[in-house]
Formats: structure tokens, C-alpha cells, sequence
């Protein structure tokens, strides 16, 4: 078979997730991948959230495997010089993975699971008809002419060429190495410096691994390997690596946060790196590229359908800025929180939105650039606070309601049953976005209970009918506590 409904380019985590989902969905999906695997990968720290998806892909044994390490502690040097420590589950459940098995593990479940794999092939190019993408590659030096309804780009910083970039944060470059594990303590540890920070964490093999971030501009002042071990040598957390003298195969990469100026075109999509790069700083990049691979299936699966290109191409994009911003904005503050950020330039110049120009002709970029622009002027979120629903339902029980004036409908898209559909979603200013569900429940319809004449008692009886007694009292504490209902 060469005709496929999507073709997807490049087996690392965002290919395959990509792939798992789209099989479960029906759809006949190849996979070229141009590398044998296992092959050599770095980025090995994964964020607490990852478990999730594993579990939602059919994965969660691949993080059970020998080659994972769980409930490290961490050891953090950062808003001032003293260190904090955090305990495995005070972190969160997070893993430290072999890179180069879990990207096996899960492109051989893909397998499994029926998808095409073409490995190792090369791509070669493509030509779109107007309906359909012929693309050629290239496997153990026979041609071949694959066709797609659409293509869905993984291929990683490859897949990007420097114009195609919107950077969303200053370049950074990365100088990495390898130490024994017992030269260091038994936990992942971060440490702010001068001028960069530096981050090591523990391996399966009794390695540890070593990085440190820094400015590009500092390389042109000294040799990679004196810059890597003076910074080593002002740290409080690293001094053991070098005092023993157990670093070797120090190695460099750059470290770029950018955003593709245009991620869906002609039903090309891109993903994973190929779409956007993030700060490392999260340690999330693994996450949030599984993540967005899920939406973007959601996009194609709609557009496969029911037709609907446009509103699936909305979606897409709408959710790549939103995960871009996000976690621009996360990093600025936290890169504002360093001790040495008030006197170095390294994070003076990465505690403000990075000033970008791009050209007309791209409107998703001048999109992605107006609202990081617009971040500059919101003040941060102020996180939930956390209410005894059954204290506040006793005070309000009794108490009329009207519903805020602020409040204000728009228009939105949602998913349902794995397609996008447009929903009425509520705003307003105590919101951090529009929002259609609460806990999978569309609010609209039960807003529409709510009258001045009615009691928070009474409203909350009415909900019941229709969901579950303790989510309609959650619900209606929740819009208390966000002025939408408000008391009279």
C-alpha cells in the first residue's frame, strides 16, 4: 500500500504519539523515518505530565522499563544562593528516561498497533496536487512514491530552515558532558551562575549527565572546555564533577526557542521541534510536543471527517500559540525570579518578551508575535484559591443571585467525541480564557438556570438533575469565586 490518509515524517516522541493516536482513530498512517534505531538522543528529563498521555496512548509501560529512573529528589539553587531541596514526590512524578530506548519503545508499539514504517528511508521531496501530497523517498536505494492526504512534519530542527523561525526567546548554546554518578549526589540538580545556569540529573547506566546554558557570545571569549569547567567551579552543586576530575567528551549544541511562521500549509503540518522549540529551562520539551502532536491529531481527524479544513486549521494554530505564549511567559518570570538577574545581562535579557519583526505575508506569525506583545501588559495569574466547597455552599446556600455583568458570550472551538465543533464558550475578566466545560460539563446550558429571582440553593438543586449533586456544587463555588455568580 502506498496511498495513506496521513503520512507522518520522523519517529521521535511527537511522530509516534502522533501515529498511536491517529491508528486508534481509524486511519491508515505511514511513518518514514530515517534513522536505524536505537540512535543516540539527549533530553532525557521528563515533566510529571507526560504520564498522562503515556497512559492515553497506550504507553505507560514503556516508563516502567529498566531503563527509567522515577522519584528523584532535586537539589535547587536558583531565587537565591541557598539550595533547596525537594523530595521525589514533593517534585512530582517525573522520570528520567534512556532517550534512546523510549523512542524505540514507543515507535515499535506504533507497529504493533498497524502503522506503515518505512526505516531507515530518506526523504526526498514532495509536490502537493491540490487534494493530495505525492512525496518521494528513498529506502535501502529504491525509490518510492508514497501519497497522502495529509503530511504531518516531525522531523525535529531539520524540518525548519533559519527563515522560517519566529525565536521567541535570545539563543542560547548548551556545553554537555558526562561524569560518573557517584561523583555527584543521587538527585537532579539546577543551578543559577553568573552568567548561565547549569542542570545534571542521574542516568540508568550510572552516568550524569551534565549542561550548561550560556549566552553564545561567551564562547567568543574562551575555549568551550575552560568555559565549561570555570562555570562548574563557581557553582555550589557541581564543584564534585571537577574536583574529581571526572568530566570527559564535553560536547556542544545550540539551544534555540522559536516558533515555524507557517505550521499548516496546503495540509502539511508541522510538529514536535518542527513546529516549536522551548527554553529547556521547564524541562517539558518531551511533553508539551506529545501534547500539541494530540491536538493536532484532533485537527486532522476533523478535517478527515467531516470536511471542515478551515475550522481544524484554526484550531491547530490557535492551540500552537497558545502553548507557545504559555510557556514564554512562564519563562520570563521564572528567568526574572534568578539571584543574579538584576546585574547580568544573560537573564536581564531573557526576563523580557524577545523583540522579533516578521513580514506580512506571514499572518499566523504576526498573530503569534501580537499576543506575545500583548503579555507584556497582563499581569500574572494569581493561582486558584482552594475553597472548602461545603463551608462556602452553607454561607451562600440561602443568599440570592444574579449572574455578573461582565460576563459575555463568544464564540469557540471545542472537542467532542476526538472532532472540533463550534460551542458558545463564557468570558470574562476573571477568566484566563474563554472556557466552553467545566470538568467536561458544558456551563451554558446551566448558566441559563440561573436568574436574579433564584438562590444559590435552589440553583444548585437544579443542576443536580443534570450532573452529579457534588459537581453541580463544585461548579457553583467555582463561578462564585470568579464573580460570575454573584450575590445579591
Amino acid at each position: 500500500m502506498t496511498r495513506y490518509d496521513v503520512l507522518i515524517i520522523g519517529a521521535g516522541p511527537a511522530g509516534t504519539c502522533a501515529a498511536l493516536r491517529l491508528l486508534s482513530l481509524g486511519h491508515r498512517v505511514a511513518l518514514i523515518e530515517s534513522e536505524s534505531f536505537p540512535r543516540t538522543q539527549i533530553g532525557e528529563s521528563l515533566s510529571p505530565g507526560i504520564r498522562n498521555i503515556f497512559e492515553y496512548i497506550g504507553a505507560a509501560h514503556l516508563l516502567h522499563e529498566d531503563y527509567c529512573l522515577h522519584q528523584l529528589p532535586a537539589t535547587i539553587i536558583w531565587n537565591s544562593r541557598t539550595p533547596e531541596v525537594f523530595t521525589g514526590d514533593q517534585r512530582g512524578k517525573g522520570v528520567m528516561v534512556n532517550r534512546s530506548l523510549l523512542d524505540k519503545g514507543l515507535l515499535d508499539l506504533a507497529v504493533v498497533k498497524g502503522l506503515t514504517l518505512y526505516q531507515p528511508a530518506k526523504y526526498q521531496g514532495a509536490h502537493y496536487d491540490g487534494k493530495h501530497w505525492q512525496v518521494r523517498i528513498r529506502q535501502h536505494n529504491v525509490p518510492l512514491l508514497l501519497t497522502a492526504t495529509f503530511v504531518m512534519d516531525a522531523r525535529g530542527r531539520r524540518g525548519t530552515q533559519v527563515q522560517q523561525r519566529l525565536l521567541t526567546a535570545p539563543p542560547m548554546v548548551g556545553l554537555w558532558a558526562y561524569t560518573d554518578a557517584a561523583t555527584m549526589k543521587a538527585s537532579t540538580c539546577v543551578e543559577a551562575v553568573t552568567n548561565g545556569w547549569i542542570w545534571g540529573s542521574p542516568l540508568h547506566d550510572g552516568r550524569y549527565r551534565i549542561i550548561s546554558f550560556v549566552d553564545p557570545s561567551v564562547l567568543q571569549e574562551q575555549p568551550v572546555t575552560t568555559l565549561f569547567h570555570h562555570m562548574l567551579e563557581h557553582s555550589c552543586l557541581f564543584q564534585p564533577a571537577i574536583q574529581r576530575q571526572g568530566l570527559h567528551d564535553i560536547q556542544t549544541c545550540n539551544i534555540l526557542s522559536y516558533a515555524h511562521t507557517r505550521p499548516w500549509h496546503h495540509r502539511w503540518l508541522r510538529l514536535g521541534e518542527t513546529a516549536f522549540a522551548i527554553d529547556p529551562l521547564s524541562s517539558t520539551g518531551v511533553e508539551k510536543a506529545m501534547r500539541f502532536s494530540l491536538q493536532a491529531v484532533i485537527a486532522v481527524n476533523t478535517a478527515l471527517t467531516t470536511g471542515e479544513e478551515q475550522l481544524a486549521k484554526d484550531f491547530f494554530e490557535g492551540q500552537l500559540i497558545s502553548s507557545v505564549v504559555s510557556h514564554t511567559r512562564w519563562t520570563i518570570q521564572y528567568y526574572a525570579q534568578a539571584w543574579p538577574g538584576a546585574t547580568h545581562s544573560f537573564w536581564q535579557n531573557r526576563s523580557v518578551i524577545y523583540p522579533r519583526e516578521v513580514p506580512p505575508e506571514r499572518p499566523f506569525a504576526q498573530q503569534l508575535l501580537k499576543t506575545l506583545q500583548q503579555e507584556q501588559d497582563i499581569a500574572p495569574p494569581s493561582p486558584d484559591r482552594k475553597i472548602n466547597i461545603e463551608e462556602a455552599l452553607k454561607k451562600l446556600w440561602h443568599g440570592k443571585l444574579y449572574l455578573s455583568p461582565d460576563l459575555s458570550y463568544v464564540r469557540s472551538i471545542s472537542v467532542g467525541n476526538d472532532v472540533l465543533e463550534v460551542k458558545t464558550a463564557i468570558h470574562h475578566p476573571n477568566l484566563q480564557r474563554e472556557i466552553v466545560y467545566i470538568e467536561s460539563t458544558e456551563i451554558l446550558p446551566l448558566l441559563a438556570m440561573a436568574t436574579d429571582a433564584i438562590t444559590f440553593g435552589e440553583l444548585v438543586e437544579q443542576w443536580s438533575k443534570v450532573v452529579p449533586h457534588a459537581l453541580a456544587a463544585r461548579m457553583a463555588v467555582y463561578l462564585w469565586d470568579k464573580q460570575i455568580l454573584c450575590e445579591a
